[in-house]
């Protein structure tokens, strides 16, 4: 009996002290942040062109969007003191990249009011996902940043979340060669986080590196 108990207190400190494993990266459908008759209402700013990362090596598109799709431009075009933003100060960011570098490491740090949702993960950050309805254009978003998965295996991509909530780090062993999207949605592998800061302004953009 002794010797069973110890060998379950050492099964239990190596459990509370173990490093956290990776996760599986959740899957974010572009529908999800709005469709295109509603644009104006969801588009903050975006998305942009490419801009070279990671000395040329990395092309990077990013894109901001109003989560409750609220643009205050939008929502009241004479409130001036939400002008710029969103009126509930609930921020969506995608980050669109290309490369052919492999074991690649994407951080995605400086998140202001990010808070993981341990129930459905994919509602707070993961990648975002193109599942356009070709049968229902009205519930499609080809406006947005988005990945063409096409059957293409993205489950080795995983994604850890630091203790304080301010940093995601997305481990790519490498991008598979998409299909480009329609629209805006580009070509690459999308990655979203969805904040709700205090305030519509200023907004805390996170930063995104390699």
């Amino acid at each position: 009996m002794k010797l069973f108990l110890n060998l379950a207190a050492v099964s239990l400190l190596g459990l509370l002290f173990q490093t956290p494993s990776l996760a599986s990266t959740p899957i974010r459908g572009s529908s999800s942040n709005g469709v295109d008759s509603i644009a104006p209402f969801w588009n903050l700013a975006g998305p942009t062109s490419p801009l070279p990362r990671r000395k040329g090596t990395v092309t990077v598109k990013t894109q901001i969007v109003c989560t409750n799709q609220d643009v205050a431009a939008a929502v009241d075009n004479t409130d001036s003191a939400n002008a710029g933003g969103c009126v509930s100060g609930s921020y969506t960011f995608l980050f669109q990249i290309q490369t052919t570098a492999t074991n690649l490491t994407v951080t995605l740090s400086n998140l202001v009011g990010f808070t993981p949702v341990v129930q459905d993960p994919s509602s707070s950050y993961g990648i975002a996902v193109c599942d356009n309805d070709p049968n229902n254009p009205q519930a499609s978003n080809t406006l947005q940043l988005c990945t063409q998965v096409s059957g293409l295996d993205i489950s080795n991509i995983n994604a850890t979340v630091n203790k304080a909530n301010t940093k995601i780090t997305f481990t790519v062993p490498s991008v598979p060669a998409f299909p480009a999207g329609v629209g805006n949605q580009g070509q690459g592998l999308t990655f979203v986080v969805v904040t709700h800061q205090n305030s519509s302004l200023p907004i805390s953009v996170p930063k995104i590196a390699f």
